[in-house]
């Protein structure tokens, strides 16, 4: 299967430490540029501690039940690489305006 920008995943995210994985929800970040030339997939940690987001860099998605999420949820700006393989399920898509709010949270992590 194929999975396009937008698209809300589970997978098994890394660590920071590299210590080890949990299966979370993850939304793909990279384009179809990026997919015509690489086989992994880059992914944005999502969230439903939402009492822990911080809003000068963590979005809150507003559309999480349109997304497939079971409870509201955040992007965090912790970025993986993740092959399409270890993909555990497609729960939907993001709605142009979270995917908006996460490219703004993204540019401003990032200094782009």
């Amino acid at each position: 299967m194929a999975f396009r920008r937008g698209d809300v995943v589970l997978i098994p995210f890394p660590y920071t430490d590299l210590s080890a994985t949990k299966t979370r929800p993850a939304v793909v970040i990279s384009s179809d540029i990026y997919h015509s030339v690489r086989s992994e997939m880059l992914l944005a940690y999502l969230s439903s501690r939402i009492t822990v987001a911080d809003a000068s860099l963590d979005y809150v998605l507003l559309d999480w039940k349109e997304a497939g999420l079971l409870k509201p949820t955040f992007m965090r700006p912790k970025i993986a690489a993740i092959e399409p393989e270890l993909v555990v399920y497609r729960a939907g898509t993001l709605t142009k305006r979270d995917l908006a709010g996460v490219d703004e949270r993204l540019h401003r992590a990032l200094g782009i």
